[in-house]
């Protein structure tokens, strides 16, 4: 049951350094001028070592900070993740021992930017924690009734998740790890968009890593429905988690409009997706507000509504 997760909150300084680190790295807008300055240095010094072992930059960042909440260990992350973005396991040992030296450098800029940065985190969680105890339980228990109706699986909801709170440096963004367990988000003290609060961020960000840990444990070679039983959709589950990640958000705002907590009419698909970091572009909200619209006009089985939606996706990519 969605009202048995249990979240625990925490700030997180040295993912703070590593989110912000990655920002700068792959070239994404940086709202903190001073700090993108500091951290330039050390991120040019990473990405160079990166481009010597001809490893992803940006698949390698986006590695790392899953990787971070999946081990809670800074060194082992980074060793992983540079195995999963293609470097060699001879190089991997001694590419992470200089990539770490320079991520360590990257948290001491940001705390010699924030001295109190551990207490300011704290007091920033304050608004998004109070906000989640009084509407998250039931956000999942609508997402959820969605997905499965009357049948949702004892162990869709993980019992526990731990929640990392990092340094805003983007205006809001978040991500999860794998196995479901883990979450991160910017610690924003209020709601950049009221269209699109927070609180719901992070039920998307729940939603995403119960259906990832879900089709994980439950894919086959057979095709699959919500998320794993066999349909007619004629696609394995795992071939779905790219319509799953744009049908989660009018999912998590449609809970939202039933708990009254934005309007019912016009949900904010396209908004939700771009500030939800989804796409950049407006064609990946349009594509995904019209077949929400489309399935509630004329619903269908729910795996035959995402091979829909990851056609109308992969003809908009074109």
């Amino acid at each position: 049951m969605a009202a048995a997760t249990r979240i625990r909150w925490k700030a997180d300084v040295p993912l703070s350094a590593i989110h912000a680190a990655r920002v700068v790295a792959v070239g994404a807008p940086c709202n903190d001028e001073k700090l993108e300055r500091a951290l330039v240095p050390f991120v040019t010094e990473i990405n160079g070592r990166l481009l010597t072992s001809s490893i992803d930059i940006r698949l390698f960042w986006n590695q790392l900070v899953s990787d971070v909440l999946r081990f809670d260990s800074v060194d082992r992350a980074c060793e992983t993740s540079l195995v999963a973005s293609g470097c060699s396991e001879l190089q991997a040992d001694q590419t992470s021992r200089g990539i770490v030296r320079q991520l360590d450098e990257c948290r001491l800029a940001l705390t010699q930017r924030f001295p109190r940065l551990g207490d300011q985190l704290e007091l920033r969680a304050n608004p998004i924690k109070d906000r989640w105890e009084s509407v998250g339980p039931g956000l999942l228990n609508a997402i959820a009734k969605q997905i499965w109706k009357d049948a949702t699986p004892k162990t869709w909801w993980s019992p526990r998740l731990d929640a990392r709170l990092v340094q805003p440096v983007r205006g809001g963004d978040g991500g999860f790890g794998p196995q479901g367990i883990a979450f991160w988000i910017e610690a924003l003290l209020t709601d950049v968009d009221p269209r699109v609060p927070e609180v719901l961020r992070v039920a998307w960000l729940i939603t995403r890593g119960a259906i990832e840990k879900h089709v994980a444990e439950k894919s086959t070679d057979v095709p699959a429905a919500t998320p794993d039983s066999r349909t007619a959709s004629g696609i394995r589950p795992i071939r779905l988690l790219p319509a799953w990640a744009f049908a989660s958000v009018p999912l998590t705002l449609h809970a939202a409009a039933e708990l009254d907590m934005i309007p019912a009419e016009n949900l904010p698909i396209a908004e939700a997706i771009e500030r939800w970091r989804l796409s950049k572009g407006p064609m990946a909200g349009d594509i995904v507000s019209r077949w929400w619209n489309d399935f509630q006009s004329h619903p269908l089985p729910l795996p035959v509504a995402l091979k829909t939606l990851l056609q109308a996706l992969e003809r908009g990519g074109e």
